[in-house]
């Protein structure tokens, strides 16, 4: 059986090509940097490290046959001992314009002085980038953007995990570039329209000066060299719109899904989710063990109030990570055998799930019963607030 490790497993994506490669048959390994967030299918295996760090690479790719490499930074500082720690079969998610040199021109080059047998997956622009308009979607009915007649393909993350897929399977593939993108050029524009007909709203195209955009970029972290290259990139495509490649179809044997499809896909990311489909989708998700799906749910920062859990005082925890981080401390010693859900219950903007417990202590092997009452508060379609009330004591 082949083993393959996927970098980037829980993004966008990664998730497809972990998926795609269980249907496969293939075995697989994920570098993941919090391994109870993950929320990745039961037979992947997990090891927990950071892409940045050689040793973790190293760990992670131990005894595998093949890699997905996804290198998030804006720049290739940093690459040359994490590629070195990689097999030497990986298949790279590139960029379309990477012969013109950039991170992925610089990761690409890496790659081959390792002498790795590799394939450059080149994508052009991710359908999933839109994203960045879903806030202003919910809030308001105007999308600023620079550049709004600027043309691309956009290429669904379902069809990039298709290939990255066959080609980690098929060693035909080693030292090919693949040019990836959607079926149809759309502008900016465009794009909003077609989002806007998913949702089911009216939505207005503001433009942007180009400067906002380069400054935005700066904001995430890109180098000002990238930064005017890029901006600089989005002007051209007002005239010159990237050009569609055909190759999803021929590697796949189906046609690439259009902008439509994609839009169609995440239209509730882009709108505000009642009480009632926030509360089912929480449960559900808890349900399933999948925390990463109700983490989503909540706001960046929310509240958990629980006296129980911290000696009686009602101390907020601010947060997702103050959250999990009191969440390990409390299961740190504890096997969970079983969760019962009642719920939800909902009133106004509120709702309340009771969850029981069957537990094992590990170092004292005791079962014990927990159940507790969480209430949760929702405001603009994000859990803001949860106080937990116990019936029985959180064991020790």
């Amino acid at each position: 059986m082949t083993t393959v490790l996927v970098t980037g497993a829980t993004g966008r994506v990664g998730r497809h090509v972990v998926a795609g490669l269980l249907a496969a048959g293939a075995s697989v390994r994920a570098l993941v940097r919090t391994p109870d967030l993950a929320g990745l299918p039961p037979g992947v295996e997990l090891i927990q490290g950071d892409i940045y760090d050689a040793s973790a690479v190293r760990r992670a790719a131990a005894e595998v046959d093949a890699s997905f490499l996804l290198w998030p930074s804006f720049s290739a500082d940093g690459a040359e001992p994490i590629v070195a720690e990689l097999p030497k079969r990986v298949v790279y998610l590139s960029a379309l314009n990477a012969s013109s040199g950039g991170v992925w021109g610089d990761v690409e080059e890496l790659l081959r002085k390792a002498g790795k047998d590799w394939t450059s997956l080149r994508a052009g622009g991710f359908a999933v980038n839109a994203q960045s308009w879903a806030e202003e979607f919910r809030v308001g009915d105007v999308v600023r953007m620079a550049f709004p007649q600027a043309g691309r393909p956009l290429i669904h993350e379902r069809d990039i995990a298709a290939v990255a897929v066959l080609t980690l399977l098929d060693d035909h593939h080693i030292g090919q570039s693949y040019d990836l993108t959607g079926p149809e050029v759309l502008t900016q524009a465009e794009q909003v329209a077609t989002i806007a007909r998913a949702v089911g709203k009216e939505m207005r195209v503001e433009e942007l000066p180009a400067a906002d955009a380069r400054q935005e970029m700066l904001d995430l972290g890109a180098d000002p060299v990238l930064a005017d290259a890029s901006v600089n990139y989005w002007a051209t495509l007002v005239d010159s719109p990237e050009p569609v490649s055909t190759a999803v179809r021929e590697l796949t044997g189906h046609p690439a899904l259009t902008f439509a499809e994609w839009a169609a896909d995440h239209a509730d990311e882009f709108r505000i989710l009642s009480t009632a489909e926030v509360a089912d989708r929480y449960v559900a998700a808890l349900s399933a063990g999948r925390v990463h799906e109700a983490l989503a749910l909540t706001a960046p920062d929310t509240v958990r109030v629980a006296p129980l859990e911290t000696g009686g005082e009602e101390v907020e925890l601010k947060g997702a990570q103050a959250i999990l981080e009191n969440a390990r401390r409390l299961s740190a010693d504890i096997e969970y055998l079983a969760v019962n859900l009642l719920g939800p219950l909902l009133l106004d903007n509120r709702f309340a799930v009771r969850f029981t417990f069957d537990e094992r202590n590990t170092r004292t092997g005791k079962h014990h019963r927990t159940t507790k009452l969480s209430l949760c508060t929702v405001t603009s379609g994000r859990i803001t607030r949860e106080e937990v009330f116990y019936y029985t004591p959180p064991s020790a």
